[in-house]
């Protein structure tokens, strides 16, 4: 069992903890006056000045503005106290702290022509506060751009709205391509698709470049609508997070990916609109038909417990239920369980004991007893607070000592009760093995993780998007796979 010196000590998270404190504690709204309505209208204005610590971190109850957030600019007026129906959408450059003695006329350069020198700035302040501003008190600088003013990945790059990975081996840092392909992920993680993606860009002669870019998937609207007007841009991945959210501000949806209720691919149609796919079913199923091949089996017939709902592990499930498999999924909240069981039930018109059934993560111990294979498709293993759990027994934060050994303990206890034969599966790619996939192979279990997945689903994800020009040079699909296998070293 995996032991800790301090039961009290929370464990160390890879994800940029400043930035979802910043996203938990938000402003998204920038109020002005109606008389600084026309400046506004006219984009002279992209330099504001409030009172008190507005700068991600701990900030005023009012919410702090982060560089690369999306906020709306609204027209309040205190005395009819309504806003104006005139609203536009910026994002945040920067913010910058100093107190009133601290403050220069150039700290004040695109400000409202009231507050654009320091001596007008206190004037401005006083009036609006009703009281005098003191030397010592602490004011936030907010620089902005108007939304309107971006078209293009490299200025969402610049702005800080997207980051360009760092994890993920041999990821461009730079977007200099004639095209690219960009993969939107929630948190920075090695995933192996830029790798995957230009090897097959080299190897094909496609002058094009595939760059993971980490992302707030709340903003996905703002995102989407900017990829839409760039030109380079002709589509790319939906990783985690961004899976079940983007689908909503697509313009075409696959009508396999409708059913799922989310996309792992959007492809850049010739009209310009984008379009969702999901071919992360499709990936998975091949993978595991690949290990009960060399078993001399095939999948249907076969029980899989599947822990967790909701974005891959919809793809997931769908795909198994066509290939004939007996599912079983259990989620923390039963209910979301449920919703995908009834529309898979639905989808193949499933009757008696071919139906999807559902549980929640109580039913872990007893469905596990007669399982195939079972697989973890939940964040817990994934990078952040849920690093240190397994996925085979439920999860308490926060993630302190105490709280991992007792989910380790009960996990340890089930795994104990698992048939021998049972492949266990997770999902979840991390620098190391997952919990789940640790304590499996140290019992001696066949396991398989996320990779293969990976490179199935994006062949059919490549194909997508390149296959007919690729069957014009007599280019087949698998040696597109035989290229991204090797790349992923499989």
């Amino acid at each position: 069992m995996f032991k800790f010196e301090d039961k009290n000590k929370p464990i160390e998270r890879r994800e940029n903890m400043a930035q979802k404190e910043a996203a938990n504690n938000s402003a998204n709204e920038l109020w002005f006056r109606p008389e600084d309505k026309a400046h506004l209208q006219r984009k002279e204005v992209f330099t504001t000045v409030r009172l008190g610590n507005r700068r991600t971190g701990h900030c005023e109850d009012k919410g702090c503005y982060y560089p690369g957030s999306f906020v709306a600019l609204k027209i309040f007026d205190p005395k009819q106290k309504k806003f104006a129906k005139w609203q536009t959408e910026i994002i945040i450059k920067s913010v910058d702290l100093k107190t009133l003695s601290e403050i220069k006329d150039m700290d004040l350069v695109g400000s409202l022509p009231q507050q654009n020198t320091k001596a007008k700035l206190v004037k401005k302040l006083a009036d609006l506060y009703t009281r005098k501003i003191t030397k010592t008190e602490l004011l936030s600088i907010v620089n902005f751009e108007y939304l309107d003013n971006l078209h293009t990945a490299k200025d969402l790059v610049e702005l800080k709205a997207l980051m360009i990975a760092q994890l993920p081996p041999v990821n461009p840092g730079h977007l200099d391509y004639r095209e690219y392909t960009l993969p939107l992920i929630e948190h920075d993680y090695p995933a192996k698709t830029p790798m995957m993606w230009n090897a097959a860009y080299r190897e094909f002669g496609i002058y094009a470049g595939n760059i993971m870019l980490v992302g707030d998937p709340s903003q996905s609207k703002h995102i989407l609508d900017i990829l839409r007007q760039d030109p380079k841009y002709v589509g790319g991945g939906a990783g985690v997070g961004f899976k079940d959210e983007a689908i909503k501000y697509l313009d075409e949806i696959d009508p396999m990916a409708k059913l799922i209720g989310s996309i792992n691919f959007i492809l850049k149609t010739p009209e310009g609109k984008l379009k969702g796919f999901n071919t992360d079913g499709l990936g998975y199923a091949r993978s595991l038909e690949e290990k009960f091949k060399a078993r001399g089996q095939e999948l249907k017939g076969k029980k899989v417990v599947i822990l967790g709902a909701g974005g891959t592990g919809n793809a997931i499930a769908f795909a198994l239920a066509d290939k004939g498999m007996k599912i079983v999924i259990l989620n923390r909240t039963a209910l979301k369980a449920e919703n995908l069981c009834h529309g898979i039930n639905e989808c193949y018109e499933l009757v008696e004991d071919q139906k999807v059934r559902f549980g929640g993560e109580d039913q872990i111990a007893q469905e596990v007893k007669d399982a195939d294979v079972i697989i973890n498709v939940s964040t817990k293993g994934a990078a952040g607070e849920m690093e240190k759990y397994s996925a085979l027994a439920p999860a308490n934060l926060p993630a302190i000592a105490q709280n991992i050994e007792a989910n380790w303990g009960a996990a340890e206890a089930i795994l104990q009760t698992i048939p021998k034969q049972a492949i266990i599966s997770d999902i979840v790619l991390t620098t190391e093995p997952t919990p789940l996939l640790r304590s499996a192979q140290k019992a001696g279990f066949e396991t398989l993780d996320g990779i293969p997945m990976v490179v199935n689903q994006g062949v059919e994800a490549f194909w997508l998007l390149y296959g007919q020009e690729l069957q014009k040079k007599n280019i087949s699909k698998e040696q597109v796979a035989l290229v991204m296998k090797k790349a992923a070293g499989l």
